[in-house]
């Protein structure tokens, strides 16, 4: 049986990038910062993907129809989409060229998130089926997972950026720092802590921790950025990206079932895809027609309401193409 909460988190998780995305295109900057949700969604969905790893038990994990899966569900569909919206990008876009956004579709950068998701999650299911033979199988997973995020953080604080940026080829760093929350995710679901995370009091001391972080974040002066890697504290990092998951995933767990955002989330990788592709338009549109932004922000909430509307009948039809194609073989 579906998850319908699940389904509400991820939704909820891709409202907040494509407002992102909508802001910075229609008024040339971002006005919520970054910092106070967007990195916390990003995170939120790949404890998300790490929740919904492994159905069953380690016994019955199947290396090759995990990855035969993966290559299908983002893969495959990660060419398909960036190669197709590169033409477009290209032409709309001043400053890049189509042999440049080419080349960021080849170097897994057109869509970094799933870029680094996808690699995450290959890593993740061999470190499975590696461990699942020994007998402390959850702490062998766990030292996994859990040393190349100290990696990362001991190369970034030795090695300089722009270098390590540099040789970021499919976001293998980003990919390295992501496997923690899919660890801890899959760990939630197989000891049933949602029941304890769920609970009003936990989750009121789990938004204090954040509001906490977001006003040091600020006053600080700190960034948080996941990409192009810019953490000013791994450490900080780690605790804002598992509370804020686990407050997403926890506060779902209290609102009522929604069609819109369940659609959303169940095919939030559909969402992602376009996710840069149809604010630009919508805003250009926009643009043309004299509704150009002049420093109100409802007029960013009208911009925003249009560019979901127009994402979801996308995705419906895509969805529905592909339900054909189905149907067909």
């Amino acid at each position: 049986m579906r998850d319908t909460k699940i389904d509400i988190a991820r939704g909820l998780c891709m409202v907040s990038i494509l407002l992102l995305h909508t802001e910075i295109y229609y008024t040339g900057e971002e006005i919520i910062p970054y910092a106070y949700h967007v990195d916390n969604s990003l995170l939120a969905f790949v404890f998300i993907s790490g929740y919904l790893f492994i159905k069953t038990s380690y016994d019955t994990f199947d290396l090759r129809h995990k990855i035969v899966s993966i290559v299908k569900g983002i893969t495959l569909p990660y060419f398909i989409f960036t190669t197709a919206i590169a033409f477009p990008k290209a032409m709309v876009r001043d400053d890049t060229t189509l042999v440049e956004t080419l080349m960021s579709v080849i170097t897994g950068h057109a869509s970094w998130f799933l870029a680094a998701l996808m690699l995450a999650e290959m890593l993740f299911a061999i470190i499975i089926h590696c461990s699942s033979k020994r007998k402390n199988i959850t702490f062998w997973i766990f030292g996994c997972c859990s040393l190349p995020y100290l990696l990362i953080a001991a190369i970034y604080h030795f090695v300089s950026t722009d270098f390590l940026h540099d040789i970021n080829i499919w976001c293998w760093q980003n990919a390295l720092m992501m496997l923690f929350f899919l660890f801890a995710g899959m760990m939630c679901r197989k000891k049933k802590l949602l029941s304890h995370f769920q609970q009003p009091r936990i989750l009121i001391i789990l938004a204090l921790v954040i509001v906490g972080i977001k006003w040091m974040v600020t006053s600080a002066d700190m960034t948080l950025t996941m990409e192009p890697i810019n953490v000013g504290s791994f450490a900080v990092l780690l605790v804002d990206g598992m509370a804020g998951a686990v407050l997403i995933v926890g506060v779902c767990r209290h609102l009522p079932d929604n069609a819109l955002l369940q659609f959303t989330g169940r095919h939030s990788l559909t969402y992602y895809f376009i996710c840069g592709a149809t604010p630009m338009a919508v805003c250009l549109a926009l643009k043309k027609m004299g509704f150009s932004y002049s420093g109100h922000y409802w007029q960013v909430i009208i911009t925003f309401i249009l560019v979901f509307l127009t994402a979801t009948v996308i995705t419906y039809g895509i969805t529905k193409i592909k339900e054909g194609e189905l149907k067909g073989s």
